[in-house]
């Protein structure tokens, strides 16, 4: 039996199993043709991933245990089940691109692991601060969303089985450099309270409207739209910045 000051543990660890969860789902429904409910649960998954932080700092409940957990819980939501959604989304085995798309998903699943691991063994300087390489989290965010809108604005264009070869080979290249960038110097913010209020007051709105929308399927565009939004502010933000940092 648990002792009372064990228990705190069990409610982020609770966020990070159902988190893992979410992903072994996601994979399965993909490979099942269930895309739509497949996407969500990634969605989903991010709003976990920043449950279980939030609560382990809450109840003062965070442990080495934790971390290495919260690792195996993304690389499984973040990891492989973005990589199953468009594989199966892309033609799977029945894909004339077969092969190369085989390998492209397999990349992403790699180096999903490949940069858990680098950052579970160091912390570059900086690192409270800013990310350093896409983060899984906003990468399983990106890829999700994007499917989801695409079937809200162009359905047929991006349909199993009936997408162009420029169509899937774009998609592929999408995939491809989500991967690369989640292991390279690329320099983004992290979401933390600034200087500015305005700047608080639209992070803190938005991270709201996200907790309402995700649960109840609403909007994916405009969660699609947000993820550009600090990929592309972000980015250059962190290029000003992370460039300043490396000198000091």
């Amino acid at each position: 039996m648990l002792k009372s000051d064990q228990l705190k543990y069990l409610i982020p660890n609770s966020f990070t199993a159902s988190s893992m969860a979410l992903g072994v789902v996601s994979a399965y429904l993909s490979s099942q043709g269930e895309f739509n409910l497949a996407a969500w649960m990634i969605t989903w998954g991010v709003l976990l991933d920043k449950l279980d932080g939030s609560a382990a700092r809450l109840f003062n409940a965070s442990s080495d245990f934790g971390v290495q957990f919260d690792s195996f819980a993304d690389f499984v939501i973040f990891g492989i089940a973005p990589a199953s959604l468009f594989y199966h989304w892309l033609g799977g085995i029945n894909s004339s691109y077969h092969g190369v798309l085989a390998a492209i998903a397999c990349l992403y699943v790699v180096l999903t692991a490949t940069r858990l691991a680098l950052f579970n063994i160091s912390t570059p300087p900086g690192g409270d601060s800013y990310f350093f390489g896409l983060p899984t989290t906003l990468s399983g965010a990106t890829l999700s969303t994007f499917y989801l809108s695409t079937e809200i604005y162009a359905p047929n264009m991006f349909k199993v089985g009936q997408m162009s070869e420029v169509t899937q080979l774009s998609l592929m290249t999408l995939l491809m450099v989500a991967a690369l960038l989640m292991v390279s110097r690329f320099v983004l913010p992290k979401l933390k309270p600034r200087k500015s209020k305005a700047i608080n007051i639209f992070q803190f709105v938005n991270i709201g409207l996200v907790y309402v929308m995700s649960p109840f399927k609403l909007y994916p565009e405009y969660l699609l739209v947000l993820c550009i939004i600090y990929l592309c502010v972000g980015s250059i933000s962190g290029l000003i910045h992370g460039v300043q940092l490396k000198e000091e």
